[in-house]
């Protein structure tokens, strides 16, 4: 069976320093590097990075500081997992969906129903991983109902490959438990 690996956000302006930077995001890049090594080695897994990544105005500045801007090397995936990635994507939202979707527009390099399984890695917990995996989700099952794919395939997150950032008033342990029992109420796997 096919899989399609996505690891979201594990750039520079997350992983490494920047105005979003968290050492929990920090602390997954080699077992994240590991695990796309088992994978490329194991199944030949297709490996796909979305990266944050902004212009000055972009609407998300209303929300959070201005990071990962175009030319600052914040959007740039972390060295130890750039050798792995069959294609890396830019994204401008907390999600990143409607970016593969306009990317696949004109580099068609895979389906979604090429995959019998979809893994998401990354950051955050409750943000992109969270945004990205629901909508794929919900697409697929749509595409499903309306019989233009044979089978929805099976999304899973390893939830010891993801993670969110501590701040005030956004607590990574509670935002961890909380999250790893809703994602399974979306049809995703959480191993």
């Amino acid at each position: 069976m096919d899989k399609l690996v996505i690891i979201m956000d594990m750039n520079v302006g997350f992983a490494k320093s920047g105005a979003l930077y968290s050492p929990r995001t920090e602390a997954k890049i080699r077992p994240i590097a590991e695990f796309c090594r088992k994978m490329k080695e194991e199944s030949g897994a297709t490996i796909v990075a979305l990266t944050d990544t902004h212009s000055p105005a972009d609407h998300e500045f209303n929300v959070f500081p201005p990071h990962c801007l175009e030319g600052s090397g914040e959007p740039e995936i972390v060295p130890e997992l750039r050798p792995f990635c069959d294609r890396i994507i830019p994204k401008f939202t907390t999600g990143g969906f409607f970016e593969v979707q306009e990317f696949l527009k004109t580099d068609p390099v895979f389906n979604w129903s090429d995959f019998g399984e979809i893994w998401i890695v990354g950051c955050c917990t409750d943000l992109c991983v969270l945004n990205f995996a629901i909508i794929v989700q919900k697409y697929l099952e749509n595409e499903y109902h309306f019989k233009r794919i044979e089978r929805v395939p099976q999304l899973v997150i390893p939830f010891d490959l993801i993670e969110t950032y501590d701040a005030e008033g956004h607590d990574a342990e509670a935002i961890n438990r909380f999250y790893r029992s809703q994602y399974p109420l979306h049809g995703i796997k959480v191993l």
